[in-house]
């Protein structure tokens, strides 16, 4: 570009000696990118400090300068120009500056060693044309360079952000799923420990019966077993057997409800289901953590509502909500109410969730589904229960989700998601 730009100005004006300067602001320096001379081979300087040669001299005045031998030899003399750099035996000189507005980025100089070539003011006229020029050029230069910069950078940035927010997400997804999974484990072992008491109540029943049918099998085989013996050891089959058929149906139904939720929760597939009798069975793998707790559940869900969607997603939301109003809601040994509602419209459904617990305030509510946010960390909150609630009502389920709370009014949660997540040709 220099070099191109020393060609032009040579077909305007004699440029055998020709020299550009850039300014350099942030080190008040100037430095020589393009220097031709017809004595020097290579400049005398290659970078010096602003103040010092006639280069300083034409910036500081911010205009074109046209000098003869006498007046540069005067401004030597005078102390006005410093330090002269490189041959100073010159017949004429000119020098612009590069300026854009206020700008200062450099200096273009052209001199004369031959008596017979001495510049006019019509030449430092087209010399400070193509001064400011360049320094429009510059700028553009500049500015490009500096917004390819940026540019860079701002990929730059964006790709270690992106790098962040994948890790992030990953940390996050595998983060629920470890909740989830702690979920179940709890859920399992409050069934196992529920399902130890009809168990042990059917150990104590067979080991009884087992020793009274070895005491009457030992009066038998003595021949003191009469009637009213007989008819005492039936009264004890009959009890006998009435205990454990009620303790291992009761048993078999904590495992048969445990089971399908622990199958659902685990499961992403779509399944029919009636939502009634589904939520029962939830409500039932739940009743070891109600058990002793003064907390009235109330449902209110038509009977008829059959879903063809993920249960599994069903099975948690329920699950977080009643753990939540537990957790959260109400105080250890005090009471309350939860409310479950379940109604058809259309092909919606809408379900409530209510309890009349602690409640919270509109700032506490407005970080509710947030991740890891939580009112009672180090006390059992992980801060995900309703960040999954969220995701799954949201997600699997394509359904929407509002929460109405306000301190000492309880929680209200309002759902309202598709009965059906088949897609109308897998339907039929």
């Amino acid at each position: 570009m220099y070099s191109r730009l020393h060609q032009i100005i040579s077909e305007l004006v004699s440029a055998k000696n020709f020299l550009i300067a850039l300014y350099h602001p942030d080190t008040q320096e100037l430095s020589i990118p393009y220097f031709v001379d017809e004595k020097d081979d290579v400049a005398p300087v290659k970078r010096f400090e602003y103040g010092v040669g006639m280069s300083s001299y034409v910036l500081a005045r911010k205009q074109a300068c046209l000098l003869d031998a006498a007046s540069f030899n005067a401004l030597v003399a005078g102390g006005e120009m410093r330090e002269p750099l490189g041959d100073v035996n010159i017949a004429s000189w000119m020098g612009a500056p590069m300026l854009l507005g206020d700008r200062v980025y450099g200096v273009i100089i052209v001199q004369s060693y031959d008596p017979a070539v001495l510049y006019s003011q019509a030449d430092l006229e087209i010399l400070a044309f193509m001064a400011s020029h360049v320094a429009v050029a510059i700028a553009r230069m500049q500015a490009d360079r500096a917004i390819r910069q940026a540019k860079t950078e701002l990929e730059e940035q964006n790709a270690a952000l992106n790098s962040a927010l994948t890790a992030l997400q990953e940390a996050q997804s595998e983060l629920v799923r470890q909740e989830k999974l702690a979920s179940l484990g709890r859920l399992v072992a409050g069934v196992a420990h529920e399902i130890n008491t009809p168990l042990g109540i059917c150990v104590t029943a067979t080991s009884h019966l087992v020793q009274e049918l070895k005491l009457t099998k030992e009066d038998m085989a003595a021949g003191e077993l009469n009637e009213d013996g007989l008819n005492q050891f039936f009264d004890i089959v009959d009890q006998t057997l009435r205990i454990m058929t009620t303790n291992t149906q009761r048993a078999a139904a904590l495992v048969r409800s445990f089971k399908q939720v622990a199958v659902d929760q685990s499961s992403d597939d779509i399944r029919s289901f009636n939502l009634r009798k589904y939520v029962d069975e939830v409500l039932l793998s739940l009743q070891p953590k109600l058990k002793g707790k003064p907390i009235v559940v109330e449902i209110d869900c038509e009977a008829d509502i059959q879903m063809d969607s993920f249960p599994g997603a069903v099975s948690q939301i329920l699950t977080n909500m009643v753990m939540n109003s537990l957790t959260h809601g109400f105080e250890e040994g005090e009471g309350g109410k939860i409310k479950i509602s379940g109604h058809l419209d259309g092909d919606q459904v809408q379900f409530d969730y209510s309890d009349d617990g602690a409640g919270m305030d509109s700032s506490t509510l407005g970080q509710l589904f947030d991740p890891f946010f939580t009112t009672k960390r180090g006390s059992g909150g992980s801060g995900l229960g309703a960040h999954i609630l969220y995701n799954l009502a949201t997600g699997p389920l394509a359904g929407t989700i509002k929460v109405v709370s306000a301190p000492g009014m309880g929680l209200h949660y309002k759902l309202r998601f598709p009965r059906t997540r088949r897609s109308p040709k897998a339907t039929a």
